[in-house]
């Protein structure tokens, strides 16, 4: 056996040159992927939706907390701890974020602006020196906060 009859066995078939061929297409296609979806004009999506239910049933919660803070027996700190307590539930619903003791601090470090402003009024209300005496802005911002986010 010489070498004239190794050569052949050890030769390269023109199907691995289209099988490189083929990969080398689908990794380039993959890379330039983000080029290739903004040139045909697709657009980033604007994040995940909350879905309808919990949009309703928090804007309820807070109607709530707003007809009850109209009668005279209701307590606007107490109120304030109860809309506070809404807020963080709805973050805990519609993003995943553990909220049950979040502070404002907290959310604004952890990226969640609105919700963090959101709770920074409601903190001025919940621990304020002197009784507060209206919560109608922050009653406004936490509903911004659920339509915003829905």
């Amino acid at each position: 056996m010489g070498p004239a009859e190794l050569v052949a066995p050890l030769q390269i078939s023109p199907a691995w040159y289209v099988a490189v061929c083929f990969v080398l297409l689908i990794a380039l296609s993959n890379l330039f992927a983000p080029l290739i979806r903004l040139a045909a004009g697709a657009t980033e999506a604007a994040g995940p939706r909350i879905p309808i239910p919990v949009r309703s049933t928090y804007l309820s919660r807070i109607a709530t907390v707003e007809t009850s803070l109209g009668s005279e027996s209701a307590d606007v700190r107490d109120s304030a701890r109860q809309l506070a307590k809404i807020v963080r539930d709805f973050a805990r619903d519609a993003w995943g974020v553990k909220a049950e003791h979040l502070t404002y601090r907290d959310a604004a470090v952890a990226g969640l602006d609105d919700l963090a402003a959101c709770l920074r009024g409601l903190y001025e209300a919940e621990f304020a020196e002197t009784e507060p005496t209206d919560l109608q802005a922050q009653i406004v911002d936490a509903r911004e906060l659920v339509a915003k986010w829905s």
